[in-house]
């Protein structure tokens, strides 16, 4: 531990019902499987270190992984911060649906590689998404704790990474290289990434 360095954890939440293939029905309340709420305590058990703040999500899967989290650690500041997963198809045309079957829908999306597109009421483009990752890296910068630790989700975690190793990117670039990158590999299910900031400045130095 350094003096005037603040780590950030960062974990992508549990296996959810949509990770595992289900039908669901909106973004946000997507819950845990038996098997994410097994993750979960895992995760909680396995830190080595006490953090002073735990941030989650508003989504349900990233509430529901925090919670053993606070659970152990009941002393830490808890918050809720804008940091949910990036919902870029209507949720309203998904009602129903498993991921597998959204399929050509998430591939056209990509496809199209437009960071201003809106496909619909309740949805967001990528442009708004590196939007949110750049708030939640500055919001980070201004942290003192020793430890911070966040339940995110797999696309907003490689957004913040990305915009914290190429700050300078535009997004349409920004769309391009993370779109090959959740090609070539996801994050987990409670995968960390791990940021440190020091002097005002967040860097991402690995998982």
């Amino acid at each position: 531990m350094n003096p005037g360095m603040t780590d950030v954890w960062v974990y992508r939440h549990a296996e959810s019902l949509s990770n595992a293939g289900a039908k669901t029905l909106d973004p946000e309340g997507i819950p845990l499987t038996e098997n994410g709420h097994a993750q979960a305590a895992k995760l909680a058990a396995s830190l080595v270190r006490t953090p002073q703040r735990i941030i989650a999500s508003p989504f349900r899967r990233s509430l529901s992984t925090a919670a053993p989290i606070l659970g152990r650690f009941p002393a830490a500041d808890h918050e809720i911060w804008p940091t949910q997963e990036f919902t870029y198809l209507a949720p309203d045309t998904c009602v129903g649906t498993s991921w597998i079957e959204r399929k050509p829908r998430i591939d056209a999306y990509w496809a199209r590689l437009d960071p201003e597109l809106v496909d619909g009421r309740g949805a967001e483009s990528f442009s708004s998404l590196l939007g949110r990752a750049r708030e939640f890296l500055k919001d980070l910068a201004e942290l003192t704790d020793d430890l911070v630790i966040a339940v995110s989700h797999g696309q907003f975690m490689q957004a913040t990474r990305l915009m914290a190793e190429t700050p300078q990117f535009d997004d349409q670039t920004a769309m391009t290289v993370f779109r090959d990158r959740q090609a070539v590999r996801e994050f987990a299910n409670c995968e960390r990434m791990v940021l440190k900031v020091k002097h005002g400045a967040v860097r991402a130095v690995g998982v």
